[in-house]
Parts: C-alpha cells; structure tokens; sequence
C-alpha cells in the first residue's frame, strides 16, 4: 500500500469513529440538511481526532509513518519505591514434634486438683473449669500453631501415695509436657527434680522448691521469702507491730526456714519475740494437742499478740483460741490459702476468733472486681457459666458450692503456661520454655492486679500488701475496714 493510501485510511478510519461517536447520519445519506437538522443541538458536538502528521526526518530515515506509530514504546523501569513496597512472602514455619508431649499438632498437658469432697466442699466440675480456659486458648489460635490437649485427674490431699502414684502416671504412662492446678506441699517435686516436667502451680511455694527444680517450677502466688521484709514493714508502718512490742510466732516445722526469715526480721526491727513454736503434724488430732501446749507458753511468756509465719499458722490459731479462750490480736502476714468457711466446715472451729485477726490482702476480693471485669474476672466466670452450665456462687457467704475460687485458679494456670510457651516460639522445648520464663516481663494473669516472670523470680503475684480484715458475712478477708 502507497504512503497517500495508507494516510487516506487512517483518516476514513478516525471520521467512522467520529461518527460513531456523534450518532451523526449525515455523512451517511449525503443529503441536504433540513430545517428541523439545522436546530442547534443542545449537547456539545462531539471533538474529532486531528489527522496523523508525518513526523519530520521520517522518510530520510526509510521509516513510514505508520512504521513509526506501530513500533512498540518501550516499558518503564519499575521506581525503587515501588520496588521496595513489594513485601517479602515469609516461609511459613514448619511445625515438628519438639519434646515429650509436643508433636507437630498439640501440646499434651495434666490438670491436677485436690478432691476437697473429702472434706465436705463442693467444688463444681473442675475438669470442666480447666477445660473451658483450654478452649479459649485453643480458640484464639492455640500456641503458635498447636493446639492444647489436655488430661484432667483430682487426687486425696491427705497423705503422699495418691500424689505419688499420679505423678508417674502423668510423667510414664500420659508423658505429659507440663502439669498445671494445684499442687500441694513437696508435690510439685516429682515433676521438676526428678522427671523434667514443668510445673505451673496455683499454691504456694517455697525458695527450696525452686531451687531444687531442674524443670522450670512457676508459682501463681508470691514467693513468701521475698516478702517478709515487706510484710513486716507494712504490719509496722500501720501500727499493729511496733519496737518493744513482746510477741509469739508461730509456724510449721516444714516451713522452718521462712518461720526464721521472720524471726530474722522482727528482731532487726526492734520487736520482742517471747516465744516461737512450730507444728511438727498435719494429724489432726495431734496437731490440736501439739497447738494448745504453745498457746499455754505463748500466754506464760507475757505475749501481746501472736505472729503466723505460715499459711497453716490461721488455722493453728483458730482452733486454739476456741479451746483455750484466747483473746490475743492475731497476725496472720502469711494468710494465703486461709479459706474461712473450710476452717468451719471441715473442722467444725468457730470463726469468732477470725475477728481479732489482722491479715495481709495481695489478691483483691474476686466478688469485688467481677462487676467491671477487672483482671479478666468477669471473662472468665462467664465463660466457663456459659459453656459448661455451672453457677459460679460469686457471693461465698451463702450455701452454694465453693466454686468461684477453682474456677479463677484455672483460669490463672491455663493463662500463666499459654502466656509462657507463645513466648517460646515454635520450636517449644522444656528448655525454651524456661528461657521465655525468664525474660518474659510482665503478664496478665485472671485475677491479679500485677504479675511478672523473669530471671529468678517464678512466683507470679506482684499485688502490693494491704492491712485488712475478716469480714464475717461475707466469710473472706478485705482490704480496709478495722
């Protein structure tokens, strides 16, 4: 084809679109316009490409027009900031069993908790409270990828052998990853000396527990060790402990170490010890027999008020000053795990006594926090009321079932292990796992004001000490009052 042919094609080409365009038929009939085609339209006339111009130097070169209109442009180079916006695709990691009760898809942990129907209390369904806070774990993504499986059993309090005996059951037969509840006196032992079992506990525990550990050991309450010189200061600084001051203290032969740490500190602060007596029984009988020998010296001695430097120090006192009609002022810094309404229920004790107590409070009342969720309270008492049916019996005054503490503390230990093991990353071992432990930081844990782990601190609790006192309607102690 000729330039003036192509040209003339590419013109015939551009007035057919133009007409297109403009809807127009005039170039169509070739007749004369009418009147009425004559009228002024009231859009505006369509815009007509301009023919093609040959562009200078085209023919000098031997390049036709239509040559240089069809020539591809060439392509931009991509900018580096568009360069740079181009994400990486990570390489999703691959999930691999990692230690014993690890696989690629779960992690097999035991719940544990002593069978208090032995003593009369009605707990509710514990293996439902720790199944419930599993599933809220497993829900929200489990650990890292992998689900939690867990294995639930209750035990006799009373005695070693059942505690024993499941100990190896969870350690050889279950081959768990991690035990988790309530784990009573030396108990936790089994599991982290000697067969290299993490432990998270929602008891008390000592700094010899944790020092005998090979496992990481994790407490959710406050390692009493640490905070004898706090307490004593706080009973000090409100005016119920004061230099001078002739006192007797009281404790268990088991907790020798932390009953001397008291003893050590009383002294240094100018307080009088007339007397100091410790428990060498968990018989009852015996203990009762054992308890009203020290009161008779507690009283001889010329004592003003008495000191418990152990959990089991209130119920000692209890029972003692019921038999004995003792009306000394009561100190009870350690009253972790004094639970009134067992102390009447399970030993049949009035707790008048209880009135001339005056205890340190670090865990605020869970009544107290459920109406605006704070600490997650509210989250998990409604959660576990929903999925599994079971009133939680907020108000432990009256008759209903002692379940409002269980139901909290499994909430605790499932929040204290998924908190630590997420931490650990993917590749979950005994060993990341106490690696994560100890410089974690800070964690919210149901039902703590304040909670921290790091490099040599595995309790938990970092609830400041308030002076309270036993509130005989509701059964628990609180903060203030007199």
């Amino acid at each position: 084809m000729s330039k003036l042919a192509r040209r003339c094609a590419v013109l015939l080409v551009a007035a057919l679109l133009a007409m297109g365009c403009s809807g127009s038929s005039e170039g169509e009939s070739g007749a004369a316009p009418t009147e009425s085609d004559s009228t002024p339209m009231s859009t505006p006339a369509p815009e007509t490409e301009e023919p093609a111009t040959e562009e200078p130097g085209t023919e000098d070169q031997g390049v036709e027009p239509s040559q240089a209109e069809d020539a591809p442009s060439e392509t931009p180079e991509p900018v580096a900031e568009e360069q740079a916006s181009v994400e990486e695709t990570a390489t999703p990691v691959v999930l691999t069993a990692t230690d014993t009760g690890v696989t690629a898809e779960t992690i097999k942990i035991a719940a544990t908790f002593p069978d208090l129907s032995v003593l009369g209390r009605d707990n509710g369904d514990l293996e439902a409270k720790f199944q419930v806070a599993v599933d809220a774990v497993n829900q929200s993504g489990g650990i890292n990828g992998r689900q939690i499986d867990l294995i639930f059993s209750t035990y006799v309090p009373m005695g070693e052998a059942d505690a024993e005996a499941l100990c190896v059951r969870n350690v050889e037969d279950e081959r768990v990853f991690a035990v988790v509840g309530i784990l009573l006196r030396e108990m936790p032992l089994c599991y982290t000396e000697f067969n290299d079992t993490i432990v998270i506990n929602a008891f008390e525990s000592t700094a010899e527990l944790f020092e005998r550990s090979v496992a990481p050991l994790i407490s959710t309450n406050p390692l009493p060790e640490r905070l004898v010189e706090v307490n004593v200061d706080t009973l000090v600084d409100s005016g119920h402990l004061a230099p001078g001051m002739r006192i007797a203290v009281h404790g268990m032969a088991t907790r020798e170490d932390l009953h001397n740490r008291y003893l050590q500190a009383l002294d240094s602060r100018g307080v009088e010890v007339v007397a100091h007596t410790l428990r060498t029984t968990f018989d009852v009988l015996a203990a009762e027999s054992e308890v009203d020998i020290f009161a008779e010296r507690w009283l001889a001695n010329g004592a003003e008020a008495v000191l418990g430097s152990s959990p089991e120090s209130g119920l000692d006192f209890v029972g003692a000053y019921e038999r004995r009609g003792i009306d000394l002022p009561m100190l009870l810094p350690e009253n972790t795990h004094v639970v009134p309404s067992l102390i009447r229920d399970s030993f049949g004790y009035s707790l008048a006594p209880l009135e001339l107590a005056v205890v340190l409070v670090r865990d605020v009342d869970p009544a107290s926090l459920y109406p605006e969720n704070i600490a997650g309270v509210a989250d998990c008492l409604d959660r576990f009321e929903s999925a599994s049916g079971e009133v939680v019996n907020i108000d432990q005054a009256d008759d209903g079932p002692d379940n409002l503490v269980p139901t909290l503390l499994a909430c605790q230990v499932i929040d204290v292990f998924a908190a630590v093991a997420r931490a650990a990353g993917p590749e979950l071992t005994t060993e990341s796992f106490a690696a994560a432990a100890e410089s974690i930081g800070p964690i919210e844990v149901t039902g703590l004001v304040a909670g921290s782990l790091g490099a040599g601190k595995f309790d938990v609790s970092d609830a400041p000490a308030m002076v309270g006192f036993f509130d005989p309607e509701a059964l628990v102690f609180t903060a203030g009052g007199s």
